[in-house]
C-alpha cells in the first residue's frame, strides 16, 4: 500500500494554489486500487487551479488500459483521455457525496488515488470490443458454433408452430376480435367527435 501515498496531496500547504503534480500510473496502481481495470500505463496531471477555503484541482489523465474484449474475452487496449475537476473543502468529517469533497482540516491530506481511477474508468466507452476481424479466431469460432446450433434449435420450434392446428390460430383472432368488440362502444364515441 506504499505507492498509495505517493497520491496524496497536502491541502494545508502554503504553496499550493498553482502547483502541478505528475504521476506515471501503471500495473500497481491498478492492483492496489484492486478495481475492475487491472493493467495500464496512464500519466495523470494534477495542477492546483485555487485553494484557500475551496479547492479546485483539474485532472488531465491520457494513456492506454487494457481491459478484456466483451466479444472474444482476450486483451484490448483502450487509448483514454480525460480532463476533470475536482472540487474539495476543508470540514470537520470527511465526505463525497454531492458536488464538493469534503476533507477534515485536522488530517489535511487529500489522496487522489481513488479519484484519478475513477474519472479513467468513466472515460471508458460502454462497450469495449475489437474492431471487427481482430478478436481471438479461436474464441469467435466457438461462439459461432453455439450460435449456429441455439438459432437451429429455434428454426425447429419455429416451424413446429407454423404447422400448428387450426383451432390455436382461430383461437389467436377471436381473441382479438372479442378485444375489439369491447372498445366499440368508445370507438363510436370517438368517431361522433
Amino acid at each position: 500500500m506504499g505507492i498509495m501515498n505517493t497520491y496524496k496531496i497536502d491541502l494545508l500547504s502554503s504553496r499550493l494554489e498553482g502547483s502541478t503534480f505528475e504521476f506515471n500510473i501503471g500495473d500497481d496502481f491498478f492492483a492496489d486500487i484492486d478495481g475492475l481495470l487491472q493493467r495500464g500505463d496512464i500519466h495523470t496531471t494534477v495542477e492546483c487551479l485555487s485553494a484557500g477555503t475551496f479547492f479546485n484541482f483539474q485532472i488531465h489523465s491520457v494513456g492506454t488500459v487494457v481491459v478484456p474484449c466483451d466479444r472474444c474475452l482476450s486483451d484490448l487496449e483502450l487509448r483514454i483521455e480525460t480532463t476533470d475537476v475536482l472540487c474539495v473543502k476543508l470540514g470537520d468529517d470527511y465526505s463525497d457525496e454531492g458536488d464538493c469533497v469534503i476533507v477534515p482540516e485536522a488530517e489535511g491530506y487529500l489522496d487522489l488515488a481513488q479519484f484519478i481511477y475513477e474519472f479513467i474508468a468513466l472515460s471508458m466507452p460502454m462497450t469495449h470490443c475489437h474492431e471487427p476481424g481482430k478478436c481471438d479466431d479461436a474464441m469467435m469460432d466457438e461462439l459461432s458454433r453455439h450460435q449456429s446450433t441455439r438459432s437451429g434449435a429455434e428454426d425447429d420450434e419455429n416451424a413446429g408452430s407454423e404447422n400448428g392446428s387450426a383451432g390455436e390460430k382461430s383461437l389467436g383472432e377471436d381473441s382479438v376480435e372479442l378485444a375489439d368488440s369491447r372498445w366499440a362502444v368508445l370507438k363510436q364515441l370517438k368517431d361522433k367527435q
